[in-house]
């Protein structure tokens, strides 16, 4: 045994499904072993048909073996790697023109560096002494170790899956018969009208007034809940507060976010619905809590390369595949325009049905101008790069608000004129900008959680909503008026967290002074 591990090079085959293992486990529960194990296998094969091409070239099984393992850590570290170097906006903002061709071309540049590094590479090991056996037994003890491990903690995640939402609090069902359709469009970061104009110096108005033409009331002092997109969307779907949705779960030091991501994909409100004959309908996005949904009874993709399943989009997006840009994964700027057609034709589609549909426009990456042109391609792997930096460029949020606007307004046009029955349309979004330079304490807070919410409710049904009202209470007011759900509205509260430890909350009033403080500073009085 011990001869055979300073012999032969198992280290070549254990390390290259490792990459795919750690993928898979640093996803805890949403990948299944029908989307690892041929992926792992293939990798498998891989490795050793080129093991044994290395033979023939570099003269013995020894060289050979680390001739693969120089190759798997550059296929693996090229999209970490690209991140870095993905330059086309600040080269060009800079006016770095000798940059700007490289920039253009990163796909292509990163590729040559990476062949002529794997050539010099292997072009070493041909020269090399023979390997000493003892590197050889390190290496494959260290590969199997962390390959075990890898596999142990995948299978651990499996069976981490958190709980369904309960439905029981949401009244009996009953046939849906000719309610309407409702959709729900987030437009992620989406700021409110004042902050628009106090912070952008742009004026939303001309734009809010076109939706209350088209039967919207628009909330002029709305807030979200929570600062970060997965916690309010999985909050509002549930109609609900996270620390009651989660209960003894929720652990203010954990980071995994799975449980919300659950909470989202399977929610009261689409069991609600379905529940009364409704269908529910999920548009894939571009971000990883709405990108994929399971429990959906029918979910709308927006494209994407050779790789459609959402592992081998996050695989294809770490590694050298990445170089063949969205023909191996999913071009943003294509995957939301391909979605507002899809919304905007839906309204021909038979009902009842309920719709999400979650567009990261106007949050960045900024892809289109104002007029619609791409002035960006991206995939998902640099969709939230530089986060801080990106926010402050509010000319170019601005211009993609413009756009996006226009594109939900053209929508939301058609589906009302497409729909036998007049549709319930919620256009909010799930959070404010994320503007720091300047900002900070109470006005960060404050700003951060003034969202979009312009709900429209038909007929009848259309009463004055508060002007205040906050995401929670969205859909509450929705289902209590069409179907007398017995669904009061909760007390509005708000809650900020680090993205680090985002269930680690601080409660916040209506001007994003923590409560604790501001009760202080009134008993002080």
């Amino acid at each position: 045994m011990l001869d055979s591990l300073r012999r032969w090079p198992w280290f070549a085959i254990a390390l290259a499904p490792y990459p795919l293992l750690f993928i898979a486990a640093s996803n805890p529960g949403q990948v299944d072993a029908a989307s690892l194990l041929p992926t792992l296998a293939a990798a498998v094969a891989a490795s050793l048909a080129l093991l044994a091409l290395l033979r023939l070239l570099l003269g013995d099984w020894l060289r050979a073996g680390l001739g693969v393992a120089w190759f798997l850590l550059l296929f693996f570290s090229y999209g970490p790697v690209n991140t870095r170097f993905d330059v086309a906006g600040s080269a060009a903002d800079e006016g770095l023109a000798e940059l700007h061709w490289a920039a253009e071309n990163l796909q292509l540049v990163h590729s040559a560096i990476w062949l002529l590094l794997l050539m010099l590479g292997w072009s070493w090991l041909r020269r090399l002494r023979h390997p000493p056996g003892r590197l050889t037994a390190a290496l494959n003890l260290m590969s199997v170790l962390l390959l075990v491990v890898a596999g142990v903690q995948w299978t651990a995640g499996r069976g981490a899956r958190a709980e369904a939402a309960s439905t029981d609090a949401v009244g009996p069902a009953a046939t849906a018969g000719d309610a309407p359709d409702i959709y729900f469009i987030v437009l992620d970061g989406y700021a409110r009208s004042d902050v628009l104009a106090s912070h952008y110096a742009y004026d939303n108005g001309p734009f809010l007034r076109r939706l209350e033409r088209l039967g919207f009331q628009v909330a002029d002092a709305s807030q979200a809940n929570y600062s970060w997109t997965f916690l309010s969307l999985s909050s509002t779907l549930n109609m609900d507060y996270m620390q009651a949705l989660l209960g003894d779960r929720l652990d203010p030091t954990a980071a995994d976010r799975e449980s919300a991501f659950r909470l989202l994909r399977d929610n009261r409100v689409a069991a609600f619905l379905r529940g009364r004959g409704y269908r529910f309908v999920h548009l894939q996005s571009t971000w990883g809590g709405t990108g994929s949904n399971p429990y959906a009874d029918d979910f709308r993709r927006c494209g994407g390369g050779l790789f459609r399943d959402d592992y081998l989009l996050a695989v294809a997006e770490v590694s050298w595949l990445r170089a063949f840009g969205s023909q191996a994964s999913l071009d943003l700027a294509s995957c939301h325009l391909r979605n507002f057609e899809t919304l905007a034709a839906l309204g021909r589609e038979p009902g009842p049905k309920f719709v999400l549909a979650h567009f990261v426009p106007p949050h960045h990456p900024y892809l289109f101008d104002r007029d619609g042109r791409v002035i960006r391609n991206a995939n998902l792997s640099n969709q939230f790069e530089f986060q801080k930096k990106l926010w402050e460029d509010r000319q170019a949020y601005i211009d993609q608000l413009a756009f996006v606007s226009g594109k939900a307004e053209d929508a939301i046009a058609r589906l009302i004129a497409d729909s036998k029955r007049s549709p319930v349309i919620l256009l909010v979004s799930d959070h404010g900008p994320n503007l720091r330079r300047g900002i900070e304490g109470a006005d960060y807070n404050r700003l951060r959680l003034a969202n979009l919410s312009a709900v429209r409710l038909p007929g009848a049904f259309a009463q004055p909503l508060p002007e205040d009202i906050s995401n929670v209470n969205l859909m509450r007011v929705v289902l209590d008026r069409l179907f007398a759900a017995g669904l009061p509205s909760l007390p509005d509260r708000h809650f900020v967290s680090d993205y680090r430890q985002p269930f680690d909350f601080t409660e916040v009033d209506g001007n994003g002074v923590p409560v604790e403080t501001a009760a202080s500073s009134a008993d002080n009085m």
